[in-house]
C-alpha cells in the first residue's frame, strides 16, 4: 500500500512538475510575444515619428509615402504595401508608392478607372470601405486581375481607403500577401494608421499648394494690370530700380519710354468699353512682340504704357525700338469685324545721360511724350 501511495505521489510529483513547465512555457511565450510586439510598437513609433517630421519639413508628397509603405514592409516582412492617389480630374487611381511591386504590376494598375470595381483598390475607393479579399483567386472583384496578381506572385489584398475629414476619398493604402490570409487585428490597426498618415500627409500638402497658390494669385493681383497681364506701376517701379542697379555697376545703358495711344478716346466712345478693353489687350501683345523678354512693358493706367529697355548698347538702339513701335501700333486692329486705327507718342528718357533718379528718368520721359503729342496735333491742325 505505502509502494502504491508513493507512486500516486511521485505521479502528482510528475503532473504539478509538467503543469508549471507548461505554465512557465506559457508566460515565457506571452513575454516572447509581449516584447515582440513591444518592439514592434517601438520601431512602428519611430518610423511614425519620422514620416511626421518629413511632413513637417515640407518633404516631396510621394516622398512622405514612400516612407509610410516602406515603415510597414520593415515591421511587417511578410507584407508587400503600395499607396495610389485618386486623380480628380481624370478620376483615375495613380500609384505613388510601391517600391516592392513589380513594375509590369504598377503599370497595369496605374491609370485604374475609379469608377469601375476591380480588385481590392477599385472596390475600396467606389464604396469608401476597407476591403479585405483573402484568397484573390477566389474572389469574383479579381477575375479581371487574376492572371496579372498569378504573375506577381499575389494571393491576397487587403485596401484601405484614405478618407479625408469632409469624407472624400483620396485614394488607398494596399497590403498584399504571397499566401492567402486574413488580417489580424493588429493589422486592421496597422492599416488604419497608415491610411490616416497618409491622409495628413495628403491633406497638408495639398493645403500649402493651395496657399501658395492663393499667394502667387494675390501677389500677381498686386503686381500686375488685372486687363493686360503686363505688370503695373508698381513692379515696374521695382524693375527700373533693379536694372539701374545694374547698369550703375556695369556702367550700361538703360532706356525708359512712356507711351500715350493716340485716337483711343473716340474707339471707346464710339464702340464702348468693351472693344476699348479688347483694344488695349492686343496693344500689350504688340508691344510684348516688338521688345525683347529681358525688356519690362508695364501699363501704368488708361492708355499709358511705360517700357523698360535694359541694358541696351546705345541711344539708337532705343530709337529703332521707338520706330518699331509706331509702326506695329500704327497697323490696322480686327476687333469684332471692325477696323481700328490709332497710333502712339512715344518720349525716352534714358540713363545716365538724363539722369540717374529713377523719378526723374521717368519724369524726363512722361515730358518728352507729351512734346511729341503737341507736335503731332499742331501738324494736324
Amino acid at each position: 500500500m505505502n509502494s502504491i501511495y508513493i507512486a500516486l505521489a511521485a505521479l502528482f510529483g510528475v503532473v504539478v512538475v509538467i503543469a508549471a513547465a507548461v505554465h512557465v512555457n506559457r508566460t515565457n511565450q506571452k513575454l516572447r510575444n509581449m516584447v515582440r510586439l513591444m518592439r514592434r510598437a517601438d520601431v512602428w513609433q519611430r518610423g511614425h515619428n519620422n514620416v511626421l517630421a518629413q511632413i513637417v519639413a515640407d518633404d516631396a508628397l510621394e516622398d512622405i509615402l514612400l516612407g509610410i509603405v516602406v515603415g510597414v514592409e520593415y515591421i511587417k516582412p511578410e507584407m508587400t504595401c503600395s499607396i495610389l492617389l485618386l486623380d480628380h480630374t481624370t478620376n483615375t487611381l495613380k500609384v505613388v508608392a510601391a517600391p516592392n511591386l513589380p513594375d509590369f504590376y504598377n503599370q497595369a494598375v496605374d491609370g485604374l478607372p475609379a469608377e469601375r470595381e476591380i480588385g481590392s483598390c477599385g472596390m475600396a475607393v467606389t464604396s469608401g470601405q476597407r476591403v479585405i479579399v483573402s484568397d484573390i483567386q477566389a474572389h469574383p472583384a479579381w477575375v479581371e486581375a487574376r492572371e496579372l496578381a498569378t504573375k506577381a506572385g499575389l494571393a491576397s489584398c487587403w485596401s484601405e481607403p484614405i478618407i479625408n475629414h469632409r469624407g472624400e476619398v483620396l485614394g488607398t493604402f494596399v497590403i498584399y500577401q504571397k499566401q492567402i490570409a486574413e488580417p489580424s487585428a493588429e493589422d486592421i490597426k496597422l492599416i488604419e494608421e497608415s491610411a490616416y498618415l497618409a491622409e495628413i500627409a495628403i491633406e497638408r500638402k495639398w493645403a500649402l499648394e493651395a496657399l501658395r497658390e492663393s499667394e502667387e494669385r494675390h501677389r500677381k493681383l498686386a503686381q500686375h494690370d488685372s486687363l493686360t497681364g503686363l505688370p503695373n506701376r508698381a513692379l515696374f517701379s521695382d524693375r527700373l530700380n533693379q536694372a539701374l542697379h545694374y547698369c550703375k555697376r556695369h556702367q550700361r545703358v538703360l532706356a525708359v519710354m512712356l507711351l500715350d495711344l493716340d485716337k483711343f478716346k473716340p474707339v471707346n466712345d464710339q464702340y464702348g468699353h468693351a472693344l476699348g478693353d479688347e483694344l488695349l489687350k492686343q496693344v500689350a501683345r504688340r508691344l510684348l512682340a516688338v521688345v525683347r523678354t529681358s525688356d519690362t512693358v508695364a501699363r501704368i493706367g488708361g492708355d499709358e504704357f511705360v517700357i523698360l529697355l535694359h541694358q541696351i548698347d546705345d541711344l539708337n538702339q532705343a530709337r529703332a525700338v521707338s520706330e518699331k513701335i509706331q509702326l506695329a501700333l500704327g497697323d490696322l486692329f480686327l476687333i469684332d469685324d471692325h477696323l481700328i486705327q490709332i497710333g502712339c507718342s512715344i518720349g525716352t528718357a534714358f540713363y545716365p545721360n538724363d539722369s540717374s533718379d529713377p523719378r526723374e528718368l521717368t519724369q524726363i520721359a512722361d515730358q518728352r511724350m507729351y512734346q511729341q503729342k503737341h507736335a503731332q496735333s499742331a501738324q494736324t491742325v
